[in-house]
């Protein structure tokens, strides 16, 4: 008996120690880095296509889906081999890409067809395709899975599709070049990086309204703090990640990163964040309480790691 408590411990242990990975796109070397965070280093480097860029993990962690632009195709990772499993062609430009709450479906927009593709992930094969606004550069779903909410860069549009009839149901104006989205259920908020406009568009799901904050240059990817109500925010062009205090609607700190910040995941520990600094090469490890940069990882050239890049 004794024996049998001390295993049953010893697995309830290593579970609640285990830490996930993060998956990081190389868009220099048509790669993945698979970091393990509980050592931060890097395990494994797999082979995709062509600029890899988007990046999302299935909500199961048993599967990673890789967008490829140029290469015009999206690659399945299987997380227990580590292997690209599946090569998907799709579109002409696929860039964006997230996943339903109950991982069936996988969105991924493309960026010169002006449409949302949908993929079946359990044949693996385009299910539909949904015609949106110009330029579709960010995607976020609903944890309902009811909605899927769409970022028209060129057009300065949200979109809001209503997934059980595949249809546009409202278009919010954002700011200038609205690029990553997040979304907040708690608060009820939809939020865009505005490119060009250099601020964060807070969007009330409720109202509509929308409530613009001033951010770094070149706005690019979004992660939200649901626990301290805040956002960090990369910025390309000024290497930094805003800090947003959600209460006070304001910018409140500025972190020092690598060059041309752009992927941003919270750990599910909630301690740290990973940002990915596609011109150097270099994840960095920003602590969240003390909100500066502790450590940084060498990954591969390029490095972009646009969405949901860690397992949880």
């Amino acid at each position: 008996m004794k024996k049998l408590v001390f295993f049953l411990l010893f697995c309830w242990a290593h579970w609640v120690y285990a830490q996930p990975y993060a998956y990081i796109t190389n868009q220099g070397d048509n790669s993945v880095s698979v970091i393990d965070t509980n050592t931060n280093t890097v395990i494994q480097t797999i082979a995709v296509g062509h600029r890899p860029a988007g990046v999302v993990v299935s909500n199961n962690g048993k599967r990673v889906y890789i967008s490829n632009p140029e290469s015009k195709n999206i690659s399945v990772i299987d997380t227990k081999t580590l292997t690209n499993i599946k090569t998907i062609k799709i579109g002409s430009g696929p860039l964006a890409i997230a996943i339903s709450p109950d991982d069936q479906s996988v969105y991924v927009a493309d960026w010169y067809e002006d449409s949302i593709f949908i993929v079946d992930t359990v044949s693996l094969s385009i299910r539909n395709k949904i015609k949106v606004g110009d330029s579709p550069s960010g995607l976020v779903v609903n944890p309902d899975g009811q909605f899927l909410y769409v970022a028209n860069r060129d057009e300065n549009t949200v979109m809001i599709i209503n997934l059980s009839e595949n249809k546009i149901v409202d278009t919010i104006e954002a700011g200038i070049a609205p690029f990553g989205l997040a979304l907040n259920t708690k608060r009820n908020e939809l939020y865009s990086a505005n490119v060009r406009s250099n601020n964060i568009s807070v969007i009330n799901l409720h109202t509509k309204k929308i409530m613009n904050i001033k951010v770094g240059n070149f706005p690019y990817a979004i992660a939200v703090d649901n626990i301290d109500e805040r956002l960090f925010v990369t910025n390309q062009r000024s290497n930094t990640v805003s800090v947003i205090n959600l209460n006070e609607m304001k910018t409140v700190k500025t972190i020092n990163v690598g060059e041309y910040p752009e992927g941003i995941d919270l750990h599910p520990n909630n301690i740290h964040l990973y940002v990915a600094n596609w011109f150097d090469n270099i994840i960095s490890i920003i602590d969240i309480p003390a909100l500066k940069v502790i450590s940084e990882i060498e990954v591969g050239e390029g490095c972009r790691a646009y969405g949901k890049f860690i397992s949880h």
